[in-house]
């Protein structure tokens, strides 16, 4: 059966702040999808109208949105066919450097195949349709990030740990600490702090780093590299079983070796709003009670293959100031080059202090969170 695809409206790149040039390329890229996807829009309209349709007219290209800082463009087309109308979502995403592409792309399916057993459980990612050298295009993709979802916080958090967990599985496998140890060493001779607080932080990572590391002999897994709130979207599904669907994104840093603290994932999630709730509060109250939701949520999804977070930390200590207090000690030596960010060098100078006696603080609190 020969089906006749017709363009009849113009792309058009909604999304505000978009520069000319990057509109131009996004424009580039969805008429070569619209050229090359004539099969995908007949299966999307075949699995709406159970049947196939003799003529499909592409009647609009909008770029909707971009997912925060992912760089994925939400990309909502809307057909017509001799059937009815229907609209398709799909995501796109353009890399600046030639061949980038396909290595993401390896690590999408590997996110994908991890959470295939977890589709009952509302976790999802997406899945890859068309790929070039420098362009990704997924579908799977909708719903809200994390920071701008109406879910309740606590429901949030639960999910994040929920995904997460998915992701890194319930096998267990063997630590190589050395890779923080060696990023601790780096990261102290390198570090802007005053002499008296670099002594007193060294002082205290001597004492935690040899705990750290006998509690998280078997705590390893895959890394997801660079997890943040970023990486998740709330797809909220009135009468659907389940209601809440969270899609786990933008592996782009996966690491498939096993090796890493799955504690790293965990606080890299965490770091950024550690050091934006110290600001405010310097007990951490809420910002304990959003990683106990997490973690409640992270244990849900082991629990579902009889084990528990306890099995990779069989001691009654849990490295997470350890962890938190390495990854806010790194982001020191990140804000160098943001003055206009912090006011200037004064205002860099007063976030390493802040940002140093948090790390003390941590780093003393050998039980967090309670």
């Amino acid at each position: 059966m020969v089906i006749e695809i017709n363009l009849l409206a113009n792309i058009v790149p909604v999304e505000p702040n978009m520069n000319d040039s990057h509109q131009e390329r996004l424009k580039v890229v969805l008429m070569r999808i619209i050229e090359g996807f004539s099969d995908y829009f007949v299966s999307r309209l075949e699995k709406t109208f159970n049947q196939t349709p003799k003529t499909v007219n592409v009647r609009n290209i909008a770029v909707e949105r971009k997912l925060g800082a992912t760089g994925i463009h939400i990309v909502k087309v809307q057909l017509e066919s001799d059937l009815g109308l229907d609209e398709a979502s799909i995501a796109v995403k353009i890399y600046d450097e030639q061949e980038q592409a396909l290595d993401v792309v390896k690590k999408i399916n590997v996110l994908e195949n991890r959470l295939s057993n977890y589709l009952n459980f509302g976790i999802s990612s997406a899945s890859v349709i068309f790929f070039s050298r420098s362009v990704v295009v997924m579908e799977g993709i909708q719903g809200e990030v994390f920071r701008e979802s109406k879910i309740p916080r606590p429901q949030k958090y639960r999910f994040a740990g929920r995904s997460l967990a998915a992701f890194h599985g319930s096998k267990t496998e063997r630590c190589w600490f050395d890779k923080y140890k060696l990023l601790l060493i780096r990261s102290m001779e390198n570090v802007p702090i005053k002499e008296e607080m670099k002594q007193t932080l060294k002082r205290l990572f001597e004492k935690v780093v040899p705990q750290a590391e006998q509690a998280s002999q078997f705590s390893g897994s895959l890394s997801f590299g660079d997890f943040h709130p970023g990486n998740l979207i709330f797809d909220l599904r009135i009468g659907q079983n389940p209601m809440i669907r969270t899609h786990l994104i933008d592996p782009e840093y996966l690491d498939t070796s096993t090796e890493h603290d799955r504690l790293e994932d965990i606080c890299n999630f965490f770091a950024v709003e550690c050091v934006d709730q110290y600001r405010m509060d310097k007990s951490l109250s809420k910002f304990r009670m959003n990683m106990k939701s997490f973690l409640t949520g992270y244990n849900e999804i082991l629990a579902h293959e009889q084990t528990s977070f306890s099995k990779y930390f069989p001691g009654t200590y849990i490295p997470f100031n350890f962890h938190l207090s390495l990854m806010i000690l790194m982001s020191i030596l990140n804000i160098q080059d943001m003055s206009d960010l912090f006011g200037g060098e004064s205002g860099i100078q007063n976030e390493v202090i802040l940002r140093s006696q948090l790390i003390e603080q941590l780093l003393q609190w050998n039980s967090f969170p309670d």
